[in-house]
């Protein structure tokens, strides 16, 4: 039946069913706000904005300088790039665009959506859930735990691990920002890296804390070093005594500090491999009564699946000083689901727990059944995740190899089949002979940044540093914000740069790019980027 009759077949059953799906779009006038309304808007200014940005803090004080420099990079971002678009131009699709945080496309893992089939058939459904999840659910996930090395009896400064230490949240932003309000007061430090995830960098000052920063070096692989993170600790306490003491009632202090494995979003992985670093910031953070928030997100798309990211809680010294995350978000192929899981000393749990009943009672069954079908210590999820990452994994690494062509050239592919692969998508996607050669030919002065290639996830920075003082017609690449504007001119295309993520050489003009979009898309993307970068002089 060809698409033409299938059309107007819904129409007439529209018609019949007196269904209308057209979408309708919603305006205000002003003249017509209530004074309650008037007086809201008038105090949040920000609500008139069809573009948000990314709040304020609770106190209304300016950000503190290293979130105030994100929030400046995020405000041109998402709001003062689109003055220079071309109104000619289609904006690109968000699940589109190089700045997506969204994983590849992928099927979603069979024992989520097995687990989500049965509970719809469950004759409880009327039942309000226990607040942090069921008991059986946390039980299968302390299961899981155990297979990946957690202890699960006691031993000398360790309790065991159990039910009590697990609880589920609506996404690991969710447990995040949960986990902030329970352990900072105002003016407490959460330490986290540069270059960071910017949003989570954020958060605390949206609660009123404060947010510094420790610079990852080249010359220690981007991974932190211990001892500057022993010393960053101890400068910032220092200045924190000498400004807040007999002020607040207390002395604030760095309470956590925010460690991502794998990386966001430079994709190392700190593995068995890596253990001494690990050990060294477990130490750190218990002699400086400093949390570590292990945000294991990404871990289960570590490109080596036999070598994972290593979890510091599993190492019952660091048990008790550890927070740790988990969820299906980046790697199950379900990230609307919107699921979490927080793995954490009991009184740290009950006190989530608090929050959690507080603000909306329990966490839906929905979101808990679905963790269990991903996390349980079953030998069948175990044989079911090695045959679903399988795959993924290989085409992740393909689609980095196409990032690489596309960025440097075909001649840095070693490998002859890839490289016979990615010269038949390119001119799958790219029908004109001029611009394939060009894509082939990857971007003039332009490179993944050096010693940056991702081992996990589907971030990658690339390097525009060598861009900088070279113009094309009215415009001059001064600075990273000069050339995201210049791209957007040039066709919408738009990334992370490096001042959203705080980045730490200053001097270079980096950007995030996603490189597990629809492989359409990202040809599409670095057509836009290469052929703007050609016409620079």
């Amino acid at each position: 039946m060809s698409n033409k009759f299938i059309k107007k077949g819904k129409k007439i059953i529209k018609k019949i069913l007196n269904i209308d799906t057209t979408i309708k779009y919603g305006s205000y006038d002003e003249k017509n706000f209530s004074k309650a309304l008037k007086e809201l808007t008038d105090n949040n200014p920000e609500l008139l904005n069809t573009r948000s940005g990314v709040g304020k803090r609770k106190d209304n004080k300016p950000f503190y300088p290293a979130v105030y420099k994100i929030d400046e990079a995020f405000k041109f971002f998402r709001i003062k790039v689109h003055e220079y678009g071309d109104p000619n131009i289609p904006e690109i699709f968000e699940y589109d665009g190089l700045h997506s945080g969204t994983p590849m496309k992928t099927k979603p893992f069979k024992g989520c959506i097995n687990e989500i089939k049965h509970i719809t058939r469950d004759k409880t459904l009327y039942w309000y859930p226990s607040t942090v999840g069921s008991i059986k659910a946390r039980q299968k996930f302390v299961d899981y735990l155990h297979r990946e090395g957690f202890k699960i009896n006691k031993s000398e400064n360790y309790d065991g691990l159990s039910i009590d230490n697990i609880c589920f949240t609506c996404s690991t932003t969710h447990a995040y920002s949960l986990i902030l309000n329970l352990i900072s007061r105002p003016e407490d430090v959460i330490l986290v890296t540069g270059p960071n995830y910017g949003l989570f960098a954020i958060e605390p000052e949206r609660m009123n804390a404060h947010v510094e920063v420790i610079d990852l070096k080249e010359e220690d692989h981007f991974f932190v070093n211990p001892q500057t993170l022993a010393t960053r600790i101890d400068e910032i306490n220092h200045e924190l005594k000498e400004k807040w003491q007999n002020k607040l009632g207390y002395t604030p202090k760095v309470v956590a500090y925010l460690n991502m494995n794998p990386h966001n979003p430079i994709g190392n992985v700190m593995t068995k491999n890596e253990i001494d670093i690990l050990k060294g910031i477990g130490d750190v953070c218990l002699e400086k009564g400093v949390f570590v928030i292990d945000d294991l997100i990404y871990r289960d798309l570590t490109f080596d699946q036999d070598n994972l990211a290593f979890p510091l809680a599993s190492i019952p010294k660091y048990f008790n000083n550890t927070i740790s995350l988990f969820g299906l978000s980046k790697a199950y192929g379900l990230a609307s689901f919107r699921t979490g899981v927080v793995v954490a000393p009991i009184p740290v749990c009950r006190g989530l727990a608090n929050l959690i009943f507080q603000a909306m009672d329990s966490v839906p069954v929905l979101q808990v059944k679905s963790i269990e079908g991903a996390f349980n210590g079953s030998n069948k999820r175990y044989r079911d995740t090695k045959r679903y990452f399988k795959p993924i994994i290989k085409e992740y690494k393909y689609r980095l190899e196409l990032l690489k062509c596309l960025v440097e050239g075909i001649n840095v592919i070693e490998d002859e089949k890839i490289k016979r692969k990615i010269i038949k998508d390119i001119n799958k996607y790219e029908k004109r002979p001029a611009i394939r050669q060009k894509l082939l030919a990857g971007i003039p002065d332009v490179n993944i940044r050096k010693n940056t290639l991702p081992t996990s996830g589907f971030f990658a920075i690339i390097d525009f540093t060598k861009l900088k003082g070279k113009s094309y017609q009215e415009d001059t690449i001064n600075g990273e914000f000069d050339l995201l504007k210049y791209f957007f001119k040039a066709g919408k295309v738009k990334y992370i740069m490096g001042m959203s993520m705080s980045w730490p050489y200053e001097d270079e003009i980096v950007g995030r790019v996603n490189f597990g979009l629809e492989k359409e898309a990202l040809i599409n993307n670095f057509r836009i980027i290469n052929l703007a970068v050609r016409k620079l002089k």
